[in-house]
Order: structure tokens, then C-alpha cells, then sequence
């Protein structure tokens, strides 16, 4: 009785310092509050402001380093690093650091696509089986029915299940991505309900790779030669790259922070590969200086800085239609989100890898163009988001309030993390967890290991990286991801009446059972 009230009492105390916190700490506000009208030059009191509030959200959340472009039109009107690369090394960031920019892939690899639609090599209609004949989902029908455009619209029910990527990412093909989707179950109704598929705009690029003249057997290789064909040659983007070990050599590269609940953490580029097997979707290391000649390239309705048409503006337009609702506010084309922000029309996606993120902006109506990208992932306080926003409320001249909102869910999710660290035991006791330790296996995630460290802490091995897990205080059978990218995601152990021992494991869409 006397614990629980010490406990009830300790999460009262932390409510009041967390609502003290936020009470006093008043958003940013900027002084330039705009509007901005089209015949208009992006004034330099916005840029200015800009700089300034991207600086303050770098101080208050620990933000290593990050570059950010602004283009309007035809001409890049700022370019900037701020920040360092590393907190280890202090070398500064530029507007040539690499940095990985995760689903911001996504539109780049629409345009490619959209690309050769222009090219006659198939039209938004073709049926994906005649470019792969032994392409497969779980439901036949729908097989025999997806086009090339669904591939981009994530409408097609194919759910995320990026669990299964992310622990076996390193025995995935680009070819095994095709294959996964025959076992995985569709959720919801086809062309009605927006289901974030990391998989299918992946295949959308293998596809087009075949359609290309690749080969099935040799499709990564295939996709990253036709972007460099459709895209990055004929854009002079020189640098951007899906090879980890390019960007690394190049020298001048972001290291990838996460930021965990006892931190920011610095990480290997290496665990960047979690995303290769999906690389149209995620995989691409860019530039601010490669991203703004994409930037031109779309505000110039297709036509690069050079002359040269990449995209058709009639397709480009059609990438841009609105064709599902992602939300409220939000709906998705082919390959980008699309927002009336205050009667501005706003083309974006965003990007968040392991340890990084990424913001590209597309704003046709003011002629203007952004990006950001950074290296830590915070989806707490995202700074992509927040500086995008505050972009468009100078823009539009309208109330600054998008931090404030951020904030308020920080708040309450600062307040979920401390529950869960009082919930939790860092260590565990190793007669209680000795019976589970060793090797269990699951059809679709493959291999994993329950360790204990000499420090008795508990972690799950993938094989190519391990995560942290915690007990909660009264259930030592039930296990909590505590500082990786499954964090919040739960573990059940049991012993079965037969003698074996299974792991359950709470999935996005539906859980995971492993057994020894």
C-alpha cells in the first residue's frame, strides 16, 4: 500500500515539473509575419527569421547539425549548413554534407517514373504483371488488377510491416521486397483507404527498372542505373547516391543520431542499411546542393535549370492530383503529400530514417521551394515539420501556432516516456530470464537472440545489430523495446505445457510469434 502511494505521488510530482516546463517555455515567435504574394521575392526578413528559429529548435532539442536550401524559381536564393556533422568530431556541417533523406526517395523516384510514362514505355494503366508476370499479392484479384499508378498511391491495402524489413534488412533482395508481398495480408478496401506502403512504391521502382530494360535477378543495381539515367545525370546531381560505403568515402557525411530515451545517440552509417532492400522508397544520400537543382527542376514544371524536360508538367500535374486522404488536412498523390495550407497549395513529402530526416517542400503558387535535411531523428519534436510550418504561417501571414502544438504533444509524450522508465527495470535478474536466453525463430522476421549483458541488462541480437529491451516492474515475462527504433513495442515470454518457449511480439499490424 505504502509503495503505491510513493508511486502515485512520484507521477503527480513529474505531471506538475512537465506542465511547468511547457507553461513557461512560450514558442518562437517569428517577427516577420508576412503574407507573401506571388510577383514577390522571398524577402530576406523571412529568410532571416528562418535561420533564426531553426537555430533555436537545434539548441532545445540537441540537434547536431543540419542544411536547409530555399529556392524561388529558377534561382537558389539561400544555401546553408549549421551545426556539426558529429558532436564527436565537431566538423561543421555544409551545404555538401551528405546526409540520408529517407522517404523523400519517394518523389524522386515518381518523377522517374512519371518519366517514362512520358517515354511510351508503358502508361499509368499498364497492369503490373505485364512488365512481371509472376508478380503476386496475397489476393489474386487484386493482382491481376494493380497498375503502375498504384504503386505510388498508397490506396492498395498493402500495410507497412517495416518490422520485417528492419531486422532482416541484410539478407533482403530488391527482388525479395516483391516477393514478401504474396504472404503479407492486405488490410482495408482497395483504392479507398490510405495504407503507407514503403513496399509498393518500392516496386513501382524495380518495375520501372524491368520496363527499363533491367533484369529480374539484378533489380537493385537495375533501378539505381535508370536513376542515374532519368534523374541525377541529366540534373548534375552529382552526388547523391544509395550506396552507404559512396557516401561515407565522399568524406563529407552526416553521422546518423537517434534520439533514445536516455539520449542522443550517436550511430554507424552502417544500421542506414536497413533501408537498401526499399531503396525507392528511402535509401538515397543527397545534398542541399543536389536537392535544389530537383527543387528548380519541379518549380520550372518539369524542365531542368539546363532546358532539358525531365518530367512532362501534364504528368508532373498528374503526380500532384489529390488521390486519397491521408488525413484531416493532408491527402497523398502519386509519390507526394498534398496540403491547401490557407488556400496555398503544398507538395511535400517527408523523410525519417534511423538517424536521420528530411523535409522537401513544393510550393508551385509562390514559385518557391524548400528543403532540410538533418541528422537526428526526433519524432517528438521533428524540426523538418516545425520549420515547414512556420514557412508557411510567414508565407501565408497566418497565426504561428504549428510549435505550440508540437509542443503539447511533446508534453504528453514526455510524460508517457517517464511513465514507462518508472514501469520498467534497466536490469533484470538472470534466474528469472536464464530459462528464456537463446535463439528463436519466426517464418517471416527470421532469426533473433535473448542476451543478457554482464551488466544484467537485457537485449534482443538481429544478428547485425542489437536492441535494448526492459521488464516492466511487476510482469518480468513481459519485455518493452527501450532504445531502438521498436521502441514502445512489447515482448511476451512464455513456457508452453509442451516444454518450448515462444516470444510474442507486438507487431505495427499484427504480432509476431517466435518459438525456440
Amino acid at each position: 500500500m505504502k509503495k503505491g502511494i510513493i508511486i502515485f505521488f512520484v507521477f503527480v510530482g513529474i505531471g506538475v515539473l512537465l506542465w511547468l516546463k511547457f507553461w513557461f517555455v512560450s514558442p518562437h515567435k517569428s517577427d516577420y509575419s508576412g503574407p507573401v504574394t506571388a510577383n514577390d521575392p522571398l524577402p530576406k526578413p523571412l529568410i532571416s527569421e528562418m535561420e533564426d528559429y531553426v537555430k533555436k529548435v537545434m539548441k532545445e532539442n540537441n540537434i547536431p547539425g543540419l542544411a536547409m536550401v530555399f529556392v524561388k524559381g529558377d534561382e537558389v536564393v539561400y544555401s546553408k549548413g549549421l551545426g556539426v556533422r558529429d558532436f564527436s568530431t565537431k566538423n561543421p556541417v555544409t551545404t555538401e554534407t551528405l546526409f540520408g533523406i529517407g522517404s523523400a526517395t519517394k518523389p524522386i523516384t515518381a518523377i522517374a517514373i512519371a518519366s517514362m510514362v512520358d517515354s511510351g514505355v508503358f502508361d499509368w494503366t499498364t497492369k503490373i504483371t505485364e512488365i512481371l508476370p509472376s508478380f503476386a499479392l496475397s489476393n489474386k484479384d487484386l493482382t491481376e488488377k494493380l497498375t503502375i499508378e498504384d504503386t505510388l498511391c498508397m490506396c492498395t491495402g498493402v500495410p507497412r510491416r517495416m518490422e520485417e524489413i528492419s531486422v532482416r534488412y541484410a539478407e533482403m533482395s530488391a527482388e525479395d521486397i516483391i516477393e514478401s508481398l504474396k504472404k503479407i495480408p492486405l488490410v482495408n478496401t482497395y483504392g479507398t483507404t490510405y495504407n503507407y506502403s514503403s513496399r509498393m512504391i518500392s516496386v513501382g521502382g524495380y518495375i520501372t527498372s524491368i520496363a527499363a530494360g533491367g533484369a529480374y535477378g539484378n533489380l537493385a543495381e537495375d533501378y539505381q542505373t535508370m536513376m542515374e539515367e532519368l534523374i541525377f545525370d541529366p540534373l548534375e546531381m552529382t552526388v547523391s547516391t544509395f550506396s552507404i560505403d559512396e557516401a561515407v568515402a565522399s568524406s563529407n557525411y552526416a553521422v546518423p543520431h537517434y534520439s533514445s530515451l536516455s539520449g542522443l545517440q550517436a550511430l554507424s552509417p552502417e544500421i542506414e542499411g536497413i533501408f537498401t532492400p526499399i531503396a525507392p522508397a528511402g535509401a538515397l544520400w543527397s545534398n542541399v546542393e543536389d536537392m535544389s537543382k530537383f527543387v528548380i527542376m519541379l518549380l520550372k514544371k518539369g524542365v531542368s535549370y539546363g532546358g532539358e524536360e525531365i518530367v512532362s508538367s501534364k504528368n508532373l500535374a498528374y503526380l500532384w492530383k489529390p488521390r486519397i486522404k491521408a488525413d484531416e488536412k493532408i491527402s497523398y498523390g502519386l509519390g507526394w503529400n498534398i496540403e491547401n495550407y490557407h488556400g496555398l497549395n503544398v507538395y511535400f513529402h517527408p523523410g525519417g530514417t534511423v538517424g536521420f530526416a528530411s523535409e522537401l517542400v513544393i510550393i508551385p503558387d509562390l514559385d518557391i521551394g524548400f528543403v532540410l535535411l538533418t541528422n537526428q531523428l526526433d519524432q517528438v519534436t521533428p524540426i523538418g515539420r516545425l520549420a515547414t510550418y512556420r514557412l508557411l504561417e510567414m508565407l501565408t501571414g497566418s497565426k504561428q501556432v504549428y510549435d505550440r502544438q508540437v509542443g503539447k504533444t511533446a508534453r504528453n509524450i514526455d510524460f508517457q516516456l517517464l511513465q514507462l522508465k518508472l514501469l520498467t527495470k534497466r536490469k533484470v535478474n538472470p534466474k528469472k530470464i536464464e530459462p528464456f536466453l537463446g535463439h528463436y525463430h519466426n517464418d517471416m522476421l527470421g532469426e533473433i537472440e535473448l542476451v543478457i549483458h554482464d551488466d544484467n541488462t537485457l537485449w534482443v541480437d538481429f544478428g547485425e545489430y542489437e536492441s535494448s529491451v526492459r521488464p516492466f516492474i511487476f510482469r518480468d515475462d513481459q519485455l518493452i523495446f527501450f532504445e531502438s527504433v521498436f521502441v514502445g513495442k512489447t515482448l511476451t515470454l512464455r513456457i508452453q505445457p509442451n516444454g518450448g518457449k515462444t516470444i510474442q511480439w507486438s507487431g505495427d499490424e499484427a504480432p509476431y510469434i517466435f518459438t525456440d
